[in-house]
């Protein structure tokens, strides 16, 4: 016990020594105050609380950084207020007429489309199909369920919708002046450059884009550094001008359709996103070049219309990935969604995907719903077949639904929820932004004409020099270290070789401490010891329990037996 008692004894004043040599030497403020000799008990007290304050000071900033960095809260600063246009490329620019279909060459698409010797009933119900084409967009069927089932389509399903909205489709001839075209003052072959695309509105003429095989063909002519199109100019006839003319030959006498034209307008840029705004009197679209989902506006028959863009780029960090995209509200370019019904996923680039979520999720609905899909307004999708006239009902059917974009919370903030397609889709972190607004003028009665509408489009820059943001954390990991790193400077007058000291005594000089004073040789005869008392323990149980068990034995063999017992005979 003796010996028990000085090994405790040595090892606590090893201890106490230990501290003492650590007090002198700290670089950590107030500590080699503790064991000052030259410094009286009331002064040591005060140098200790004063030690005590600053930790816990420490400890409560400590909380609150570490709360402001879990919030993970976002900031957009500017990054550039002096960024030239030229170096983002030019919107490119769509026309889509609201009578989809040119019905001057309807003889010619039954040639084309109608077996030889037709009847008058199947010649009939292919002109009915036709009629229902010409308004035909993905998000406003303007036919009632009602009347479509009262027509025979079952015997136009050998009829490609697809196809023949393409063969009636309006072409750059029909609609645009061809000597109107101009871009940064030089005239052009309108023709040319406006491809046929399909969008959700349609079959559109569309410039400056890369979604058609007339755009590839035409970037590789000119060369990927020059096409798309840039400017570098603002103002009015500074970036494209067109005339539009619309013919009453193409429009069907009774026809439902509109004299109005939408025009699109849709980003270029890759890697950017398309956002939608409600400017004025229309809507405006922009989006990259292979991007399919579209929102137009209307233009006004005898007019000229002035497009008026001012871009704005707005660009995300890569220590953002951490936060969710819902938290962010904007997703990096292989974070698509991917809604399994379409084969697209094995054929383009994830950045393309990313582009089209939006349409890529209406076409999952209207495979959902109606089980095909339509190239018309989708990509080709080899997983599902393609519409047929009798799913035209199908679509009329759930118009509600496919005219209708919700958000995923919307339902939280009305009494009455409204049908429509939820689609989980978010922004590119590194958007591009086209600011649109317009300026309508009357033509003079030169350009009128009962013959046909004409329209005359304006679409330019608004400035020279944009302004570019950068979307980062308020609050990241490097700053958290500075924070903290300032903290204890101020408080504790410590750094993190300070820190790095602290742990080097208290481990590897601590043990190098014990080891230089012999402790290690004591602490190895105190442990024998304990251990050779653990065995002699061992042993005088197991021979208490030996002499138990001999003796409850000799107690058995001592009690009396019966007379009989162990007799073979007892008689």
């Amino acid at each position: 016990m003796a010996k028990d008692k000085d090994g405790q004894k040595c090892f606590k004043e090893l201890v106490r020594n230990y501290f003492r040599y650590y007090c002198e030497r700290s670089t950590i403020h107030c500590v080699r105050y503790l064991y000052d000799p030259r410094l009286h008990n009331v002064e040591r007290l005060i140098w200790c609380a004063l030690l005590v304050i600053s930790v816990t000071l420490c400890g409560s900033f400590y909380l609150l950084l570490s709360e402001r960095f879990r919030a993970q809260k976002l900031q957009t600063v500017i990054d550039d207020p002096q960024y030239p246009v030229f170096f983002v490329q030019f919107p490119a620019v769509g026309v889509c007429t609201d009578n989809r279909i040119n019905w001057s060459k309807l003889d010619e698409a039954k040639a084309q489309f109608l077996p030889a010797n037709s009847s008058e009933q199947l010649v009939e119900g292919f002109t009915t199909l036709v009629t229902y084409l010409e308004t035909l967009r993905f998000d406003n069927f303007k036919y009632s369920n009602s009347e479509l089932e009262d027509q025979n389509f079952e015997a136009l399903d050998f009829v490609n919708i697809s196809s023949l909205a393409f063969f009636l489709a309006l072409r750059c001839e029909d609609i645009i002046e061809p000597s109107s075209c101009t871009w940064r003052q030089s005239s052009f072959n309108c023709c040319e450059y406006f491809a046929l695309e399909k969008t959700e509105y349609g079959l559109c003429l569309v410039f400056n884009s890369e979604l058609s095989e007339q755009s590839v063909q035409l970037k590789k002519r000119v060369g990927k550094d020059f096409y798309p199109k840039h400017n570098a100019k603002a103002g009015q006839s500074s970036g494209l001008n067109f005339n539009l003319i619309l013919h009453k030959r193409f429009k069907r006498p009774a026809s439902q359709a509109t004299d109005n034209v939408y025009v699109d307008v849709y980003s270029t840029l890759r890697g950017k996103e398309n956002l939608y705004y409600n400017i004025s009197t229309f809507q405006i679209m922009i989006k990259k070049p292979h991007q399919l989902t579209n929102t137009v506006f209307s233009l006004t028959p005898n007019t000229e219309t002035y497009v008026t863009i001012r871009p704005q780029m707005t660009r995300t960090d890569e220590s953002t990935r951490n936060i969710p995209p819902e938290h962010r509200n904007c997703h990096f370019a292989d974070e698509h969604e991917d809604f399994g019904t379409s084969d697209a996923p094995r054929r383009f680039s994830k950045s393309f995907l990313l582009s089209n979520c939006l349409n890529n999720c209406h076409e999952s609905y209207l495979i959902k719903l109606c089980n095909c899909t339509l190239p018309i307004f989708f990509l080709i999708n080899g997983k599902v077949e393609d519409c047929k006239a009798v799913s035209l009902r199908c679509i009329s059917r759930h118009n509600d639904i496919f005219s209708y974009d919700k958000h995923l919370k919307e339902d939280d903030f009305f009494s009455a929820s409204k049908p429509g397609m939820t689609c989980p889709c978010l922004v590119n972190c590194n958007v591009l932004e086209y600011y649109t607004s317009t300026t309508t003028l009357p033509l003079t009665g030169q350009n009128m004409s009962a013959s046909h509408q004409f329209f005359k489009v304006d679409v330019h820059y608004q400035v020279e020099n944009m302004i570019t943001y950068r979307t980062s954390l308020e609050f990241s990991s490097i700053d958290l270290i500075a924070n903290l790193g300032g903290i204890f400077g101020l408080c504790l007058g410590a750094s993190m070789v300070s820190g790095v000291e602290l742990i080097y005594y208290l481990t590897v000089g601590f043990a190098m401490h014990l080891y230089d004073n012999s402790y290690y040789g004591l602490l190895r005869e105190s442990l024998k010891q304990k251990w050779a008392k653990f065995l002699l323990y061992l042993r005088n149980g197991i021979s208490h329990a030996q002499q138990q068990t001999e003796a409850t034995e000799a107690m058995a063999k001592s009690q009396l037996r019966h007379p009989f017992n162990k007799r073979t005979n007892a008689w």
